[in-house]
């Protein structure tokens, strides 16, 4: 049975790996592949197979998993690593924008003494810079790419506070931002944050490249105090950077913007799902360490709570201010439950929801106003399936955007994810946000109608994929930068202010921990996927359960369930 078993294993690889390099119809077979070299990975004779085969495939093929390839690397002299490091040199070499980058972040991640496996990746990740340096195609790209993600880097990592600055704080006054200008503007680099498309010629001479920055550098809000620059390209466009460094892996937040990113593609393949546009917005996350990164800032966005804490001052005066309704649920936080909900109950009704304004001052047109309204629904609806579905929590207001030309839901910060909120010291208990105030958005019908149907057929579409969603999570459970769980440091910080000086030191798991919460979460969400209740029926629940009082009164304070 093993025998056949390898033989079958074996077949499979050439095959999948013999379709993408005759044909493009099956480039979604590259993910399947994938999973099944790296289940296999110390099988001798899938890997001669692979070795044999591989170099024949086109290289862009494979730039979609280039985070997952390079967290694999390894400095051995077998041969699965042999064509790993083969494979990673030529996207390199064929597409430097979509390759360089994790290289260097492999090669400069910090590193703790006891963990033998980052050394002996960043081991390898040197070797390949040293290849790709001797290599007279790549050996410009590396150099330039290294040189400009060194100060980028820099500028993440500085510590900026505001209050030392009178006023406006500009370039010159920030000696590592006027060196980062400086260092970019010289080498003619992309924005860091821009999606350059790729090139099945490998001819990226005609792409743009920054030729200018704005003066002015914003300070954002939040405990990592990320700084804001603008690039301007030679496209005329503005590419908004978000510089954060602190203690949070944003590997973490560029692994499952890629997740959410892949599958938002899926939803494209449906025809009731693409009639509607139903798809996600993600953004770049651009990880330069362990511990900092440039994020793309969402142009024409602005947090939920930004616009909900002066709207409610200005249309309902009189009720309660958000430090006093968020002072109240925190007061009775231990409190057993029926204290819990009567206080909830108190608060909401000193609270009106407030977000239907946001649609009626900004689009003044009634066709306009219907539209947006109507792609603030449908968005919301698909992330809230969708986060349901890959277990998304810390949905506050914060974390949600709303995009002030489309009118379309942007979630952000996406590093709580596969039922992680549920452990959290006051565990969530809702599959998604659906406040009073994100229904009051969605206008009179409320969440039936428009929201209900487009969860129903989110729901379908992702339903029909579960083979392929299944597919693209599995190949994560093999990658060793992603952690399936929130360290218990990080969880007691989420949710207690007192503790934001805590260092985030995700505690090193042991592979086998890590490999039994990989496949507990990927069980839960392929359960979800299955077809044991009709949609209509999980959807109805879902939206029960998400908008249930005895669920919302038990949140944690800062979740502002009360909005």
């Amino acid at each position: 049975m093993k025998r056949s078993r390898d033989d079958f294993v074996r077949q499979s690889l050439q095959n999948y790996l013999r379709a993408l390099m005759v044909s493009d119809e099956f480039n979604p077979s590259v993910v399947r592949f994938f999973a099944l070299w790296l289940e296999n990975s110390d099988s001798e004779s899938s890997n001669a197979v692979v070795q044999k085969t591989l170099p024949d495939v086109p290289s862009w093929k494979f730039v979609g998993l280039m985070n997952q390839q390079t967290s694999r690397l390894q400095y051995e002299s077998n041969v699965f690593q042999q064509s790993l490091l083969d494979l990673i040199l030529r996207i390199c070499i064929d597409h430097p924008h979509h390759g360089v980058h994790y290289i260097y972040t492999a090669c400069y991640s910090s590193i703790v003494e006891t963990d033998v496996a980052a050394r002996s990746r960043r081991d390898a990740a040197l070797t390949i810079a040293k290849k790709l340096s001797s290599d007279k195609k790549a050996a410009e790209p590396l150099r330039k790419n290294f040189r400009v993600g060194d100060s980028y880097k820099d500028l993440a990592e500085l510590k900026l506070n505001p209050k030392e600055f009178k006023g406006k704080i500009t370039v010159n006054m920030v000696p590592k931002a006027k060196d980062m200008v400086s260092t970019v503007l010289a080498r003619k680099v992309p924005p860091a944050t821009m999606s350059v498309e790729l090139r099945l010629d490998c001819d990226y001479s005609s792409v743009p490249v920054v030729a200018r920055y704005r003066d002015d550098i914003r300070i954002a809000n939040g405990l990592s105090a990320p700084k804001i620059m603008v690039a301007i390209g030679t496209d005329g466009k503005e590419y908004r950077q978000l510089f954060k460094g602190g203690n949070d892996d944003l590997r973490q937040d560029a692994i499952m913007e890629q997740v959410f990113g892949e599958v938002s593609k899926m939803l494209q393949t449906h025809k009731t799902s693409r009639q509607r546009n139903l798809h996600v917005r993600t953004y770049k996350v651009l990880p330069l360490t362990s511990t900092c990164g440039i994020i793309e800032f969402v142009p024409h966005s602005m947090p939920l709570g930004e616009f909900l804490v002066p709207a409610h001052v200005n249309y309902h005066p009189s009720d309660l201010s958000q430090t006093k309704a968020r002072e109240k649920i925190g007061s009775v936080q231990s409190n057993p439950k029926d204290t819990r909900i009567k206080v909830y109950r108190e608060v909401a009704a000193k609270h009106k929801p407030v977000l239907r304004h946001f649609f009626l001052e900004r689009f003044q047109d009634p066709d306009d106003w219907f539209q947006k309204r109507l792609n603030y629904t449908r968005s919301t609806a698909t992330i809230s399936i969708l986060g349901w579905i890959l277990g998304l929590g810390d949905r506050h207001c914060h974390n949600i955007l709303l995009d002030e030309k489309s009118g379309e839901a942007i979630h952000i910060d996406l590093g709580v994810a596969f039922e992680a909120g549920r452990v959290l010291p006051i565990p969530e208990v809702v599959p998604f946000r659906l406040t009073r105030d994100i229904v009051d958005g969605m206008g009179v019908t409320k969440t039936e109608g428009v929201f209900r149907r487009c969860c129903e057929f989110s729901m379908d579409a992702l339903r029909a994929e579960k083979d392929a969603i299944m597919t693209l999570l599995n190949v994560l459970r093999y990658d060793p930068l992603y952690s399936w769980t929130l360290s218990p440091l990080k969880a007691r910080r989420m949710q207690d202010p007192s503790r934001e000086g805590d260092e985030v030191g995700s505690a090193s798991k042991r592979p086998e921990d890590e490999a039994g919460e990989a496949a507990r979460a990927l069980a839960i969400v392929e359960k979800k996927l299955s077809k044991t209740l009709s949609t209509a029926a999980t959807v109805n629940e879902l939206i029960q359960q998400a908008s249930d009082e005895k669920n919302l009164a038990v949140l944690f304070a800062g979740w502002a369930a009360y909005c």
